[in-house]
């Protein structure tokens, strides 16, 4: 049985001092697979280290929403080249977050759709993070023909459906296992199963206090949604893997370009 971890920063500092101790357990619980998230130039070079190594794991590098206090243009060039120059997967964590930072707004929104053009150019998929922002983030996905995750979905179910339309498959973390959690548990249990991803967000989100999230912690989160679908866990598996697989098939951009391998 194959686990992925659909959003992770295996490369963060966070992880500079027990990264081999971090990826034994990762290991040893199955989760053979997944989206190394890179945000800066040190989790891009710590992260490519371990792609090499790992051929289940896979490359994504973006300007973060919440990183605009610069909002230099210069930067989508800079992007744009570490993205050639790595050879990577996908276009992520990019998207809208006004909940934390709305006094970016603007610049976010120049942003994100600078990534989803890019994304387009280049046939890469994106990984999407949004919060406070669901309905501009949609409008703006429903320009560019680029497929994706929408990264740990808190929203509702007729709004994941509406991302799912456009192309886009759903991630879920631990907020699944949070006491009183309701609201994923309804999506959940009502979309689609091939549509349906797993993630961590490690080392953010953890579900314990004073625990640094890590990918291995994603089995509890598998078990969880397992149990809210009523099927069994090695099911699930290979249905979330399946659908893990699919984001990354090749697909063409407007302008005729496959995307980098």
């Amino acid at each position: 049985m194959i686990l992925a971890d659909a959003h992770c920063h295996l490369g963060s500092r966070q992880f500079d001092n027990d990264r081999e101790e971090v990826l034994s357990r990762m290991l040893e619980n199955g989760v053979e697979k997944a989206i190394l998230i890179c945000c800066s130039e040190h989790d891009r070079l710590a992260s490519m280290k371990l792609r090499d190594r790992y051929p289940g794991f896979r490359l994504a590098l973006s300007i973060h929403p919440q990183d605009l206090e610069d909002d230099d243009l210069q930067r989508l060039t800079v992007l744009k080249q570490a993205l050639i120059e790595s050879h990577a997967d996908m276009i992520g964590e990019t998207g809208l977050d006004y909940y934390s930072h709305p006094h970016t707004k603007e610049a976010q929104i120049r942003f994100f759709e600078a990534q989803m053009e890019m994304a387009a150019e280049l046939g890469l998929p994106v990984d999407i993070h949004s919060r406070k922002a669901s309905r501009d983030t949609l409008e703006i996905i429903k320009k560019y023909p680029v497929k994706g995750i929408i990264h740990s979905y808190s929203g509702s179910g007729e709004m994941a459906q509406l991302y799912i339309k456009q192309g886009y498959c759903i991630a879920f973390g631990a907020s699944v296992l949070f006491p009183n959690s309701r609201k994923p548990a309804q999506v959940i249990a009502q979309m689609p199963l091939d549509r349906l991803l797993v993630e961590t967000d490690a080392p953010y989100q953890s579900p314990v206090k004073g625990h640094v999230h890590e990918p291995a912690d994603v089995v509890a989160i598998y078990e969880k949604i397992a149990e809210i679908r009523k099927i069994r866990l090695e099911e699930l598996a290979s249905r979330v893997e399946e659908n893990f697989d699919s984001v990354f098939l090749t697909i063409q951009s407007k302008d005729k370009h496959t995307r980098i391998t």
